[in-house]
């Protein structure tokens, strides 16, 4: 996954026996089943409940062509923060999704399928977030060819500058202002990825020594990755100072009520994510429970 956040809030009722911190959309489709199963079997022992092929068939032919989401395309959506960049991080999907162990390889799936873009923050090699293909084809309005080279690699962080280079992407005309004349054409190619990086497009890759690559990025990426290291470092420096190494999260925590952009659930999902601690479902409310201890 490594090679390769969302301000909306949950109420309690939403929480699961097992210290997961979003009722799923697998959960509730499947309540919704058991519902139309009691409405079905009463019709029945009514008299009726006979099968009408036509109907059944008429059913069909109106959802034919009707691509319904995946449980993780719902999870998506739903975590979405409200304001961009709308951006949802990887490690908090598998709390959400029935499905734990297939996250992943539906992720890569609809990568495949240029439906979400991946994207490394450069808050840690595990932060690795997921982007609507639309939002991200938005973000890089004006520039159709560097969209289509990133979205052939829409499940790749990075390219190599010299891939960069081989595709002809960074040609003048992607550049805001084209070079002038008789400028070679390798300072034309850094002219392009100096405006491509200046736009927040593409970020240096400095963790590969030897190797000149540029990790994708769009813009407001770096305001998004500092909220969300903030937050954490809060979160994690409350539940040290705690006296059981614990919070209880129906209840606001104090060290997030301020300049906590993308809200404290937020937050409670990136640990739990993390690993860095569970959530435990009690009488009083859901606490979170530290699993390691946090350096001040």
């Amino acid at each position: 996954m490594a090679e390769a956040f969302r301000g909306l809030s949950s109420s309690s009722e939403s929480e699961d026996e097992d210290g997961g911190f979003l009722r799923t959309y697998a959960d509730e489709r499947a309540s919704k089943r058991r519902r139309m199963a009691a409405a079905v079997e009463a019709a029945q022992e009514s008299g009726g409940g006979e099968y009408d092929a036509a109907a059944a068939a008429a059913a069909d032919a109106a959802f034919e062509g009707v691509e319904l989401p995946s449980d993780v395309e719902a999870a998506l959506a739903v975590l979405r923060p409200r304001l961009p960049p709308r951006l949802v991080l990887a490690h908090h999907l598998p709390g959400v999704v029935e499905r734990r162990g297939d996250c992943e390889r539906e992720l890569r799936d609809l990568a495949a399928r240029r439906k979400v873009k991946y994207l490394q923050l450069p808050t840690a090699g595990s932060d690795v977030a997921v982007v609507d293909a639309g939002e991200y084809a938005a973000a890089l309005a004006g520039r159709p060819a560097f969209l289509e080279f990133a979205m052939a690699r829409a499940g790749r962080l990075y390219a190599t500058e010299a891939e960069l280079r081989e595709s002809g992407i960074l040609a003048p005309g992607e550049a805001a202002a084209p070079p002038a004349a008789g400028r070679r054409r390798e300072d034309a190619e850094r002219a392009a990825l100096d405006e491509l990086r200046a736009a927040g497009l593409l970020r240096p890759r400095r963790d590969a020594p030897g190797v000149a690559a540029w990790w994708f990025a769009m813009p407001r990426c770096g305001a998004f990755a500092a909220a969300t290291l903030a937050g954490r470092r809060k979160l994690q420096l409350a539940l040290k100072r705690s006296k059981y190494k614990e919070l209880n999260v129906d209840k606001p925590v104090a060290a997030l009520k301020k300049a906590c952009p993308l809200g404290q659930e937020f937050h409670v999902r990136d640990l739990v994510g993390r690993g860095d601690a569970e959530l435990v479902r009690r009488p009083a409310g859901r606490f979170l429970r530290s699993r390691r201890d946090f350096d001040d």
